[in-house]
């Protein structure tokens, strides 16, 4: 089947969109999994291959570097190819690339294998809440564009439970090599699902684009939806970057969206999900029951993230955005000082420990880890839309790199000035949020344009 000829029902279809959410949200499960496995891998590689602070740094931030690539340079192919195409790509990527770190003989090698993943990523993390906002109907965008960092969730806890599972045998290659499975789902998934009427507004498919309408939403919606698309294309033309950097109009809302993505990696989310074992290793727990606990933790932000994604839409994004911040600050600042007064010695402090980490987990998972995808491509006009969700795509793994490959050094140097840090960052991302974000819940994209520019 050709993939400008597919097939839509003309008239509102729920079963077939929530195959194309579904479908577009599978993104995330991969950019979870292989973000999460290192985490009990990373136990067992780093005795085979007898791996220092620095190397296993390297391991684990050498994703991030090969993200910071993928993310970048997705913009322009986006614009010309679509989302649908893109992620089609990436799935096709993501096999060949969890299967030569899985076979990875040495740590350089493996540090490859994983900046090659870190670029499929990185192509992923934007065109996932790009494609779910841009097909999603307005009254439920904040809910479907949840579904990323709930598939993010879902990837991250599948990875736990299978690093659990093998971990009886220290079978690390597996636990990285299993990623090709939902590679494969994804790859040949979007193959039939349709592409973002919006970028098919931009291709002038005007008549493809009201049928991906008609699939979310009642005829009249996608009547209405069709001449809002319609009216903001032809008054938008294509910028640079640059021009939208220096562009007093757009800068409150450039400034907004970099905000977002690098307050997100700044909170610490990502020292839980890439070290979390090691942390509760730490705290006085055998490497078997840390992984169990990981697992615990990845339950609790599925259902968290699920949450959000039910009441986003009725509450708002600011309010979470700003309730999460605070909780995770006071979650920080409890596991700081567990550690600074030695309290994981002892089993009271062992339980304080994991409590604030459940309680951190919980916090971002019901605020800044779906909200941020959510908010990025709302806040985006539609002509600059994917280039500078790319770059500031960008600017969050180039924070997630920095917190990710210092982090393994700070344990050992004493990790409650890491964690004073992040509850820093925290109560700097609740101002931020109260002072430098604006609400875009029940708004089309095209609404919140108007109000941008």
């Amino acid at each position: 089947m050709g993939t400008d000829t597919l097939t839509y029902f003309p008239t509102r279809s729920r079963s077939r969109a929530r195959i194309a959410y579904l479908f577009g949200a599978l993104g995330g499960i991969l950019f979870g999994y292989d973000s999460g496995v290192i985490a009990g891998a990373l136990l067992f590689i780093r005795k085979d291959m007898v791996l220092s602070a620095q190397l296993q740094g390297m391991v684990v931030g050498g994703l991030l570097l090969g993200a910071m690539v993928g993310a970048f340079g997705t913009g322009r192919f986006a614009e010309r190819f679509g989302p649908r195409k893109m992620l089609i790509a990436a799935g096709s990527m993501f096999i060949v690339t969890s299967i030569l770190s899985a076979l990875a003989p040495n740590p350089l090698s493996l540090i490859v294998a994983r900046v090659l993943i870190g670029i499929t990523i990185g192509v992923s993390t934007v065109q996932v809440p790009l494609y779910l906002a841009e097909i999603s109907p307005k009254h439920t965008r904040g809910g479907l564009s949840s579904l990323n960092q709930l598939a993010i969730a879902t990837g991250i806890l599948i990875s736990y439970v299978v690093c659990y599972l093998l971990s009886a045998h220290g079978q690390w290659r597996w636990m990285l090599g299993l990623a090709a499975v939902p590679s494969i789902f994804l790859t040949i998934g979007m193959i039939f699902q349709p592409d973002s009427p919006r970028w098919l507004v931009r291709q002038g498919r005007v008549q493809e684009a009201r049928r991906v309408l008609e699939i979310t939403n009642t005829p009249e919606d996608a009547a209405e939806a069709l001449r809002e698309i319609e009216g903001t294309n032809k008054v938008g033309s294509k910028v640079r970057l640059v021009d939208v950097l220096k562009s007093r109009a757009l800068r409150p809302t450039v400034i907004a969206v970099f905000g977002l993505a690098v307050l997100q990696q700044a909170l610490g989310i990502n020292t839980i999900v890439y070290y979390a074992p090691t942390i509760l290793r730490a705290a006085g727990f055998g490497e078997s029951t840390a992984l169990l606990n990981s697992v615990g933790l990845g339950v609790l932000s599925i259902i968290m993230t699920i949450f959000a994604a039910r009441v986003v839409d009725r509450i708002g994004r600011r309010p979470l955005l700003i309730g999460g911040s605070v909780v995770m600050g006071l979650s920080m600042a409890t596991l700081g000082c567990v550690f600074h007064f030695g309290g994981p010695a002892t089993a009271m402090g062992s339980v304080v420990a994991v409590g604030a980490l459940a309680v951190f987990k919980a916090a971002f998972s019901f605020s800044w880890g779906p909200l941020v995808w959510v908010m990025m491509p709302e806040l985006l006009p539609m002509r600059i839309r994917a280039r500078t969700m790319s770059a500031a795509a960008f600017s969050m793994f180039v924070m997630n790199f920095i917190v990710a490959s210092t982090f393994p050094v700070l344990l050992e140097m004493g990790v409650e000035s890491a964690f004073g840090t992040f509850s820093v960052c925290c109560f700097g991302a609740t101002l931020f949020a109260i002072y430098c974000l604006r609400e875009t819940a029940g708004l089309s994209l095209e609404e919140i344009e108007k109000g941008a520019c």
